[in-house]
């Protein structure tokens, strides 16, 4: 124990640029998916929305399939090699989305699909073990702090990188911009494979005689944390698929143009760039469960809101700026108090499998959340004609008010989280 905690400090601050930057080349590939750009990209190939949505949410199903057995995988046969070859199917994916571009057809469906699949895997690989690789190298007294610089980081990387991609696209929308952009991100998404591998995995994984299922036991036991995993479950089935949702809104009712559905995305990034460092400070301030209670409030706020867009004398566009960027703000502090909380929790041992577990639940949630809405939307369960205060909705419309109108009733549901990290926040109710 002595030795691993000399390696932590030795290595901390040298890892430090390693760990950044792979964080922020990932982070763009993540970013595509929510601001945006892919499902432009997918419109532009002739999907339709209801598949798109479906689409988008696919790797989250994966994930939620998966992350379980590649943690127990990375506790025995290592983190990096496992991480490494989930970052190989990642960039893999985007060249396959790249490849869609230049298919027709039947072709042009299926490397879409593919890419989809492949990109679920890669993730679910490198999701499995990236804070149980990190977990050894960040003191606890910082972790709220520094996830919320990491993530403050590659936000930042990928707002600019965006900004880019609206110029160009308002230049010249055509489908060559999109197979510039496609083609970089598989270049940038390679690079990081080496940089990822130079982080030190200074808690060595071990072949075990423990089976999966006796190592799951041992996780489920651990005190409070299935119940907040399933916290974070509920939270994003609820939350997961409003990004996609928005951009629909404006795609199909508003009637924006691609790049100014890209831009109004990447507002998201920077109003998460805000939540990280607001919701990291909140953290290590004030504790977990004081930062989900302002985030609750300021979920259904947001989605309500979008609502009032014929109500508000203010320019649709303006509006849903505003308001994504405060979703994104909401969402990135309440994530960052998540990540702190879970790395709170988890014990010395199969932490993999730990974060693992929490991770299945949080894109369990948020892949349910894509499919549920995108089976309603194909359905047709929701009238694309109705009317709130006088005003005609659309089903999208109705689609956030369920979601707003719930997550505001999930309130009640913050005494399943231990609040490992309590502060000044005793006054809220705690689980004992």
């Amino acid at each position: 124990m002595t030795e691993a905690k000399n390696v932590r400090n030795q290595t901390v601050t040298p890892v430090y640029p390693a760990v950044f930057i792979t964080a922020s080349l990932g982070g763009l590939s993540f970013l595509e998916f929510s601001n945006g750009l892919l499902l432009a990209y997918f419109s532009r190939l002739e999907i339709s929305s209801s598949e798109i949505l479906l689409l988008l949410a696919l790797p989250s199903i994966l994930q939620f399939m998966l992350v379980l057995v590649f943690s127990y995988l990375s506790d025995r046969v290592g983190k990096k090699l496992i991480g490494a070859t989930g970052l190989f199917c990642s960039a893999s994916a985007f060249y396959l989305f790249w490849q869609a571009g230049f298919s027709e057809g039947f072709w042009r469906h299926r490397f879409s699909v593919a890419g989809v699949v492949f990109f679920g895997i890669g993730t679910a690989m490198s999701f499995s073990n990236w804070f149980a690789l990190l977990h050894p190298l960040i003191p606890q007294q910082i972790r709220g702090r520094f996830f919320g610089r990491l993530r403050l980081t590659w936000q930042g990387f990928g707002f600019l990188f965006s900004l880019l991609v609206f110029y160009l696209l308002e230049q010249n929308p055509g489908l060559e911009v999109y197979h510039w952009v496609l083609g970089f991100l598989v270049l940038f998404l390679m690079i990081r494979i080496p940089i990822f591998w130079s982080i030190p995995e200074v808690e060595k994984s071990s072949p075990s005689k423990e089976s999966f299922f006796q190592a799951l036991v041992k996780v489920l036991r651990i005190p409070g944390y299935l119940p907040f995993c399933a916290y974070c479950f509920l939270l994003m089935l609820f939350t997961g698929a409003c990004p996609m949702i928005f951009s629909l809104l404006e795609k199909d009712v508003l009637g924006f143009s691609d790049d100014r559905i890209v831009l109004i995305g990447n507002l998201m990034a920077l109003g998460g760039m805000l939540g990280f460092v607001l919701g990291g400070r909140m953290v290590d301030r004030f504790g977990t469960k004081y930062v989900f209670l302002c985030c609750h409030f300021g979920f259904s706020a947001v989605l309500l809101l979008v609502l009032t867009r014929r109500i508000l004398m203010i320019s649709p566009l303006f509006l849903m700026a505003l308001l994504t960027g405060a979703f994104g703000m909401i969402q990135a502090a309440s994530g960052i108090a998540m990540t702190s909380e879970t790395l709170s929790l988890i014990t010395s041992e199969n932490k993999s499998l730990s974060t693992g577990l929490w991770m299945t639940l949080y894109t369990g949630g948020t892949g349910l959340s894509g499919t549920l809405f995108s089976q309603l939307l194909k359905l047709g369960v929701f009238s694309n004609e109705w009317s709130w205060m006088g005003n005609p909705m659309s089903v999208y419309d109705g689609l956030l008010l369920i979601c707003g109108g719930m997550i505001l009733l999930l309130t009640v549901t913050l005494g399943l989280i231990p609040s490992m990290i309590r502060r000044k926040a005793e006054w809220i109710p705690q689980v004992s």
